[in-house]
This record gives C-alpha cells, structure tokens and sequence, in this order.
C-alpha cells in the first residue's frame, strides 16, 4: 500500500483542520467524509473531491478506507473507534480517547488484537518548548525529578459554552476543564513523569452554568517518586505556567497567551545548582542554604518541529512504526482525569490503576442528575 485512504468523520470544527492537514501529506488521501449535517458532508465531499455521507457505519459499509479520523464529541470517541476498530480500519480519534478508562481499555485492547494503528490526538507533545522541556528532563539536566508545579488558567465565557452545548454535560463531554482544555497538559505531564500512582483533588464549578467542573486542583504522586501540584481552570485569567525541579535544577516555562499556538515565543528558563541539592541538604556544617541556580534562556527555536501527530499517524499506518501519542498512553492521561474527578467529587484519596466499577459509578450518578458539581 503506497498510499492511505482515510475518512474524516465530523467535518466541521478540528475535522476541517484535519482535512487540510491531509491534503498536505502525499501518502494520504481523503477517500470519505461524514457528517451529520448533510450540507456539511457534500461540502467538505465537493472540496476535498471526497464521497459524502452521513455517518460513520456509511463509512464502514461503503468501504473504501483503510483508516478514519474521528473529529466527534467526546461520548461518540469510544464507540465510534471500537466500530472502527472492529471493520479491520486503523483510528485516529481527537481527545479525549474516551469519556472513561474503561471504555479506553476495551479501545487499546482491540486495537492490539487487530494489529490496527489507534492513535489520539495530543498534538501539544509537538510544539518546541514542549520538546526541549522534555529533552531536559530525560537528558538528566535537572538530576532525579521530584517536584513539579503545573498551571493551565483562562477565562472561558458562556458563549463558549454556548456555541456546543455538548460540552456542557456530563453524559456527552465526560468533564469540564480537565476533558476539554487542561487534557493536553495532563498527557504532557504524564509525557515527563511517567505512571501516576495516587490522586487527591478539589473539584468543582466556580461559577459557570453548566454542569461539568470548571476548576480542578489535585496533587498526584507519580510512581517515579514525582510529587506534582495541579491547577486548571476555565474561571481565571490566561496564565500558564510549569516548573519542574530536581535534584541538579529547576526547569520553568511560562507563557500568558494562548498555548494552543505553536509559533509563542514560550519562555523557557533552565536554572542549574552548582552543588546537586542532596549535598546541600545533607551538609551538616550549615544551618540555612539557599541555592543559586545558574540560569540561561532556552531557545525553543533550536528545537525543530518533528512530524505532525497526522503525518505520524499515516506513516504508522503504512510502515508499522508507532504514532507520538499512542492510544496506551492516551489511556494513562485519561486514567489520571478519572482520578482526579473521583477524588474530588469522592472526597477520597484515588490510587493507581483506578477502580473502573468505582469511576463509572461515579459518572452515572452525574449524568443521572443523582450527584451534581458542588460550587466552589
């Protein structure tokens, strides 16, 4: 097979990106589009010279395609991509994976079996200061990591909210700012420390109209020993900030516009100790040390962008190699939004691997109405 054939399934919103995307990669070719807004379909069908349909089983029963990207709302993710799965088609989903780890056991486990590409998208591993703070970390430059302070804040009106319904709701977004904005943090944090093992939360809405949570502050103990301190909230000014400290120095990256722009001049500092801190600790001939770090700029620029989640996903597909964010990692950042959502709606401490009977309890109780956010 020289080239993918792939079907875009919602062409509206991130679907249209992902069109366009694709009609830049040679070894790719749109062979479908989807939609349930028909005029939708036989648009983006007229463009990108594409059959239109409606749904995806239209998709699956025409056939025709060897891969599908799933641009849908959160709830349809799993099933959509276990329909897929199940035809003998690789998947693309955008994040979430899904609503709950269990649904996203079943999608990594299918996949597995089926020897079929699942992939999701996390495109944040692919922004520059992401790479160099990730190079800095598993470089060794900050010694053994075991602190780390991670913040996603903005402002998110109603007419957000307004705009897709959908995202207000605990049956179709699975979550309010932990699901639909601070997910890309959450996998770029478990990108750096690996497993989490134990979760304690504060969760809750601070003021918006919808039933979904949005704010969220947790403290998670990584099996690495990482202990990390987290706040995401879509009631805040933009401020976003992250700061990882080892035992050799601290890493801090700071940015106050939006993220989701690749081309930021994101800050990236690197402050280094001259002595490594277990030795300052350790000294016993001094009361009081403060360390000096020795701190220099990182230039993100030097870091070149790589492939993009697509291109990694076409070339998975087509040479078996595995796509940057693989559906068993995107399992481990939904795993760790599940604990965070049991913790603090629980009122309990959550260990790692999380109780799936437990979580989806949890979530019938919310989407029944019989638990609701408590106000912050």
């Amino acid at each position: 097979m020289s080239r993918l054939r792939i079907g875009v399934v919602g062409v509206r919103g991130i679907g249209r990106h992902h069109l366009e995307q694709l009609s830049r990669i040679s070894r790719a070719e749109i062979a479908g589009v989807a939609d349930l807004d028909a005029d939708a379909s036989r648009q983006a069908g007229e463009q990108w010279q594409a059959i239109p349909l409606p749904t995806l089983e239209a998709m699956l029963t025409a056939g025709g395609v060897d891969a599908v990207i799933l641009a849908t709302p959160h709830h349809l993710h799993a099933p959509m991509s276990l329909s897929a799965l199940s035809a003998g088609v690789h998947v693309y989903v955008e994040k979430p994976i899904a609503n709950r780890v269990s649904d996203a056991d079943r999608m990594v486990e299918l996949a597995a079996a089926e020897n079929l590409v699942l992939a999701v998208g996390h495109q944040y591993r692919t922004f520059p200061a992401n790479q160099a703070l990730h190079d800095i970390v598993t470089s060794g430059q900050l010694g053994r990591i075991h602190r780390v302070i991670w913040q996603w804040l903005e402002a998110r009106s109603e007419a957000y909210y307004n705009r897709d319904p959908w995202r207000c709701r605990w049956e179709q977004a699975g979550g309010g700012v932990l699901v639909n904005q601070a997910s890309h943090d959450i996998d770029l944090l478990c990108w750096l420390c690996g497993e989490p093992a134990e979760v304690s939360a504060i969760v809750g809405n601070r003021g918006h109209r919808h039933e979904v949570e949005d704010t969220a502050i947790a403290t998670v103990r990584f099996a690495s020993g990482v202990v990390a301190s987290l706040q995401y909230s879509t009631w805040e000014g933009c401020l976003n900030y992250r700061q990882i400290s080892g035992d050799l120095g601290v890493a801090v990256l700071q940015h106050e516009q939006d993220a989701n722009v690749t081309g930021l001049p994101d800050q990236l500092r690197l402050g280094t100790y001259p002595t490594p801190l277990p030795e300052i600790i350790t000294d016993a001939e001094r009361r009081v040390e403060r360390p000096q770090p020795q701190w220099r700029d990182i230039d993100c620029g030097d870091f070149t962008i790589g492939p993009t989640l697509m291109e990694s996903f076409v070339d998975a597909c087509l040479d078996g190699t595995e796509p940057i964010t693989t559906g068993a990692s995107a399992r481990t950042t939904i795993e760790l939004i599940n604990a965070i959502l049991l913790s603090g709606l629980r009122k309990k401490v959550v260990e790692f691997p999380v109780d799936r009977q437990d979580f989806d309890e949890l979530m019938g109780e919310l989407i029944r109405g019989d638990l609701t956010t408590p106000t912050l």
